[in-house]
């Protein structure tokens, strides 16, 4: 048997071909294919789901942490942090709005952002933001990063690429806070569009009119110019089509999360602790083995029986050769990276699949 890491055509069934083919071919006949009804439409029952009072979509997720940072006033030379277990974008949109990354460590248990490095980076770096991500679909310490921030006044951008479905320590929807908080909506996200797409979620009327503004060229400020960031109305019309049964999707996946932790309790890798199996969007399910050649001998056997697995992540930020020499801390990073896999994880994954992949655990770790 074999059991895909994504599963694209369960998710995309012929109830959602047949209503998104209709969608697109309204669009066409309409020739609104740019900022339609369907981009107002999303952004107010997206905005509503995750609890926040304005939704701006945008053309990518990266473009959304750019965004962020230049609303937020981010200059050339300002030194912003990022935690050291992320997708390299979290540091390239520091590094397209020409300011300075800082590393920050992480929590050896979750690859989660460390709040007393954020602190001790501040303080040394004189940062002007930091972006926590939550990896994985884990939510970020964000109540203490924020206790932090507030104390010598810096702004925090949520990286939620991988978080729709999320939910903070207080019981509310990842996107409710009042920092500005991006969304990728890449078509392997939980919620995924047909291409690209990106959303910002922010409760500040002024940052929303500053994020109108920057996404269209600068229209709407004469003292202005911003970039061509819009989200394209057919990607905004599959992501409408999606959003009725996402939340159900996101139960899904919690109880696959459940399984998967009962399944493998017993066998010699590191889970994550309990208390995420409610708060995670689980858009990955990721374990940390005890080294890197484990990680490498079972994604090699993975792959000889049929199941897709993948290494998030595979390298430190602070050993990407564009950043490599920027200031920080990393050693709990450095010694983290490499030695996660990451299991199949979608709505679709049945007991059968589980028990296949434990008993296929069981034989490379002996």
């Amino acid at each position: 048997m074999t059991v895909p890491f994504y599963n694209f055509h369960d998710l995309h069934d012929e109830e959602l071909r047949n209503q998104v083919k209709e969608m697109i071919g309204e669009i066409i006949d309409n020739n609104a294919f740019v900022e339609g009804k369907y981009n107002a439409e999303f952004e107010e029952k997206f905005a509503k789901m995750q609890g926040a009072k304005h939704c701006l979509l945008l053309a990518n997720g990266t473009d959304a942490l750019e965004i962020s940072l230049l609303a937020y006033g981010i200059k050339p030379g300002d030194k912003v942090g990022v935690p050291g277990i992320t997708f390299h974008a979290s540091a390239e949109a520091v590094l397209n709005v020409n300011a300075e990354v800082v590393h920050i460590d992480v929590d050896p248990k979750t690859g989660l952002i460390c709040p007393e490095s954020t602190e001790r980076m501040i303080k040394e770096h004189d940062l002007k933001a930091i972006i926590p991500v939550h990896i994985y679909g884990l939510n970020a310490p964000i109540a203490e990063l924020e206790e932090v921030c507030a104390k010598y006044d810096v702004k925090i951008i949520e990286d939620s690429a991988q978080a729709q479905g999320t939910f903070y320590k207080n019981g509310k929807p990842v996107g409710s806070s009042n920092n500005l908080v991006t969304f990728s909506f890449y078509p392997t996200k939980n919620l995924g569009a047909f291409g690209d797409a990106g959303a910002i979620l922010t409760n500040d009327d002024e940052l929303a009119k500053k994020i109108v503004v920057i996404r269209n060229h600068g229209r709407g400020d004469d003292n202005a110019y911003g970039r061509n960031s819009r989200c394209d109305h057919m990607q905004a019309a599959v992501l409408v089509a999606k959003l009725p049964k996402i939340e159900n999707y996101n139960l899904q996946r919690k109880e696959v999360a459940k399984k998967y932790h009962e399944a493998l309790k017993d066998l010699s890798v590191q889970l994550l602790p309990e208390e995420y199996i409610q708060s995670s969007s689980w858009h990955l399910y990721p374990l940390q083995l005890e080294s890197v050649a484990l990680r490498e001998k079972v994604q090699a056997h993975f792959k000889e029986v049929g199941i897709g697995c993948t290494p998030f992540y595979e390298s430190a930020l602070v050993d990407q050769k564009p950043i490599d020499k920027c200031p920080g801390e990393y050693e709990v990073a450095r010694n983290f990276a490499g030695k996660t896999i990451c299991l199949p994880m979608h709505p679709f994954i049945t007991d059968e699949d589980v028990n296949f992949i434990k008993e296929e655990f069981k034989k490379v770790l002996g």
